[in-house]
């Protein structure tokens, strides 16, 4: 069961990230339902710790499994999400790598995950540093943090609209 819950139109949700690179790339998911990029990763479920719970959501969504390299910081964001439902989000950031380096080959760009019975269409991208501006990131405060291989953030990010 995952840490999350609704009230009325309301929405909470505690989350864990990814960053995966490879050389001067970054790892990026286009969800089918908007346009827009985002790390991967997943909910934490209860009583699961973070870092196991970014290693099971990158193995879920992603297919191959990875090791924690350092846990990067937090940040709290305050949105309305594509389905326009008010959403309080804490997502806590960790630096993954693959267990394996040669299961970087085996990653599925385009991967169907069962979550809970819903089914995601994810569109996995390698992105380079040196277009990860352009990209539609979200949340766009993270691209420093990735460009920059930053450590210790901690943003609150209020009236992000997804839609």
């Amino acid at each position: 069961m995952d840490v999350s819950f609704k009230g009325g139109n309301d929405n909470f949700k505690l989350r864990v990230t990814g960053i995966i690179m490879n050389g001067d790339s970054v790892l990026l998911d286009k969800h089918s339902v908007d346009n827009k990029y985002r790390l991967p990763g997943g909910r934490v479920n209860i009583n699961e710790s973070s870092e196991d719970a970014i290693k099971r959501e990158l193995e879920e969504e992603i297919g191959v499994n990875f090791d924690i390299d350092s846990f990067i910081g937090v940040t709290e964001e305050f949105y309305i999400n594509y389905e326009g439902i008010k959403t309080h989000c804490i997502n806590l950031y960790y630096r993954a790598k693959f267990s394996n380096p040669e299961e970087i080959n085996k990653i599925e760009f385009d991967r169907l995950e069962d979550d809970h019975g819903t089914s995601v269409q994810h569109g996995f991208k390698w992105v380079k540093l040196s277009d990860l501006e352009s990209i539609n990131l979200v949340p766009k405060e993270i691209k420093k943090c990735i460009i920059n291989n930053e450590s210790n953030i901690h943003y609150i990010i209020q009236d992000i609209k997804y839609k």
